[in-house]
C-alpha cells in the first residue's frame, strides 16, 4: 500500500468531523479531494486513496459508493481525473431526476420534514409546496438552516420542536426526509428522531417518503452498515455529574416507508435491493481488485 497523501488525510479528517453537511455533500467532498490529487497518480496509489476515503465515514454509504464508482470508472478509462469528474457529474445531476420523481408523489399542500438534507431542500424548492413544517432537530438545530432555505425559496414555514412532531404530522399531506444510508432490505439510516416521525406518520396515515440517491444504497459487504455515531455530551448538557448520551443516527425500518424517491424513479422499499447489487459490484472492484 502506498503512503496516503496529506490532501487525502485532510479530507478524511474533515469528513469525520463534519456535523453540518449531508451525505451527498460529503461524498462530493471526498471526490473533490480525490480529483485534486489524481493528476499523474499511479493506479495503485489512486486505488489506495479511494480505499482510504471510502472508509472515512461508514455510516454514510454515499461516500463509499462514490469513490468506488470513481475507481470502477478508472478501470475503464485509466484516467484518474476524468474518472472522478464523471462521478461528480453523475452525483451532481441526480437531483434533476429526483425532482421529476418527487413531483409524482409529493403534494403541493403541506409537507413535513426533519433534519438537514441538501437533497430534500433541493427537491422542496423545486416542488414548491405551499407550506413546510420542520422541527429544530436538536442538539445542533439544523432545522433552522432548512427553514431559511425554504423562506428564501418563497415557501411558508412552520417551526416546531421534536416533541410536537406527532401533533403536527396530522397537518401534513406527506412527510419527506433524507437518508444517510439505505440498507439492502429497504431500512434506512438517518438522524435520530426520524423513526419517531415515521411512526407518527404511520399512526396518522400520512405517507412517509425517503428521498435518496441510489448511490446511498449500501453493498452487503460494506463495513458497519449501522454503527451509531455519538456526539459530545456538552451539545446537550454541560453538567458533568450527569450521564448524557448524544447518539446521532438511528435505523428506520422499511415497513414505515411508503416509497423511496430516487433519480431513477419512485420505488417500494423492497425494490432498493436492486441498487444494492450494483453497489456490491463496485465495492468488490475497489476492495478486492488488484488491477491498477
Amino acid at each position: 500500500m502506498q503512503p496516503v497523501r496529506a490532501e487525502v488525510k485532510a479530507a478524511v479528517a474533515e469528513i469525520r468531523a463534519d456535523r453540518d453537511k449531508g451525505a451527498r455533500q460529503l461524498a462530493l467532498t471526498a471526490l473533490e479531494a480525490l480529483r485534486g490529487v489524481a493528476e499523474g497518480m499511479p493506479g495503485e496509489e489512486f486505488r489506495d486513496a479511494c480505499r482510504t476515503l471510502a472508509l472515512a465515514r461508514p455510516m454514510m454509504a454515499a461516500i463509499e459508493n462514490a469513490v468506488a464508482a470513481a475507481w470502477s470508472r478508472y478501470l475503464e478509462t485509466s484516467d484518474g481525473p476524468a474518472a472522478v469528474s464523471d462521478t461528480i457529474e453523475l452525483i451532481s445531476t441526480a437531483p434533476e431526476g429526483m425532482a421529476l420523481a418527487a413531483r409524482k408523489v409529493i403534494p403541493t399542500g403541506t409537507v413535513m420534514s426533519y433534519s438537514y438534507s441538501s437533497t430534500v431542500i433541493e427537491l422542496l424548492t423545486r416542488v414548491k409546496p405551499r407550506r413546510v413544517i420542520i422541527s429544530e432537530a436538536r442538539p445542533t438545530s439544523e432545522g433552522i438552516r432548512v427553514a431559511k432555505a425554504m423562506v428564501r425559496a418563497g415557501i411558508s414555514m412552520t417551526m416546531i420542536t421534536e416533541a410536537q412532531m406527532a401533533l403536527f404530522v396530522h397537518e401534513a399531506d406527506a412527510v419527506m426526509v433524507g437518508a444517510d444510508s439505505v440498507l439492502p432490505n429497504g431500512d434506512f439510516i438517518n438522524k435520530i428522531g426520524t423513526r419517531l416521525l415515521a411512526l407518527a406518520a404511520r399512526d396518522a396515515e400520512v405517507p412517509f417518503y425517503t428521498a435518496s440517491e441510489t448511490m446511498k444504497v449500501t453493498a452487503p459487504s460494506e463495513p458497519m452498515p449501522f454503527a451509531p455515531e455519538e456526539g459530545q455530551a456538552k451539545e446537550i448538557c454541560s453538567e458533568n455529574w450527569l450521564e448524557v448520551r448524544n447518539v446521532y443516527y438511528e435505523l428506520t425500518p422499511a415497513r414505515l416507508v411508503t416509497s423511496y424517491i430516487t433519480e431513477q424513479g419512485v420505488f417500494d422499499p423492497a425494490e432498493m435491493v436492486t441498487f444494492s447489487a450494483e453497489a456490491e459490484k463496485r465495492w468488490q472492484l475497489l476492495m478486492n481488485s488488484n488491477e491498477a
